[in-house]
């Protein structure tokens, strides 16, 4: 509905099991475009804000301006729903605010990978819920193919997910790239169970990261690392490593508690 009389408002909200815009029940939210305006979108339970409704996909979703506000229950806020992926998301523009309940901010539902990701510019602001990284996998899934060339970007992952990767409970962060723009990555958790800044969230690695410019200050979670492993995970297991790193140019910082600054995790 337009319910600020003004061109170019809309706020969806979905009903139980449906995205605010998107799949309803196992169904898929596909092909999806913003370009301008203002966006309030808010899942119904186990829905994304902008995506899969339960156990569905959100893929193929594009926003090249506006403001856009999306908010999930139990799914990602631009992504899947409850156990479902968050593929091919692409930003260009705008200004984005992406919180997951019991998901990832972007990218993965609560058990859902998250992949293809890229930011190429505008302002972003993802926050995954309990277990659920930043930008990337939902609780006990992979973050990968996470490109970010320009804009501002701040993610932040809950208990046990990384900032920008995995999410909680052996989530990879595989394949994430940053050439450009000014990212600020926070990895969740304290008292172990925590993800790193840009890597694996806990009990699992950061692998095939690189990065050639940028500004980027990576911060792990306690005793997960700043960019690569994170933490054991609340259940034990292993700590993550940090495998193929490679830091080409640049301003980076990366802080690891307990976990090294750059390269593995460690454990409580």
């Amino acid at each position: 509905k337009d319910d600020s009389k003004e061109a170019g408002s809309l706020t969806a909200t979905g009903g139980n099991n449906a995205a605010g815009i998107g799949g309803g029940f196992q169904g898929n939210g596909e092909n999806i475009t913003i370009t301008g305006g203002t966006v309030i979108a808010t899942g119904g339970f186990s829905a994304a804000g902008i995506g899969g409704g339960r156990e569905g996909k959100g893929e193929n979703i594009t926003i090249t301006g506006g403001t856009v506000n999306a908010t999930s229950n139990d799914g990602a806020g631009i992504g899947g729903g409850l156990l479902g992926s968050g593929e091919n998301i692409a930003i260009t523009g705008g200004t984005v605010n992406a919180t997951g309940t019991d998901g990832a901010g972007i990218g993965g539902g609560n058990g859902g990978v998250g992949k293809n990701i890229t930011i190429t510019g505008g302002t972003v602001t993802a926050a995954g819920g309990f277990g659920n990284a930043g930008i990337g996998g939902g609780n006990g899934s992979d973050g990968e193919n996470i490109t970010i060339t320009g804009g501002t970007v701040t993610a932040t992952g809950g208990e046990g997910g990384a900032g920008i990767g995995g999410g909680a409970e052996g989530g990879g962060g595989n394949n994430i790239t940053i050439k450009g723009g000014t990212v600020t990555a926070t990895g969740g958790g304290n008292r172990g169970n925590s993800g790193a800044g840009i890597g694996g969230g806990s009990s699992g690695s950061g692998e095939n990261i690189t990065i050639n410019d940028g500004k980027v200050t990576a911060t792990g979670g306690n005793y997960a690392a700043g960019i690569g492993g994170g933490s054991v995970g609340r259940w034990g297991g292993d700590a993550g490593s940090g495998k193929n790193i490679t830091i080409n140019g640049g301003t980076v910082n990366a802080t690891g508690d307990g976990g090294a600054g750059i390269g593995g995790g460690g454990a409580a």
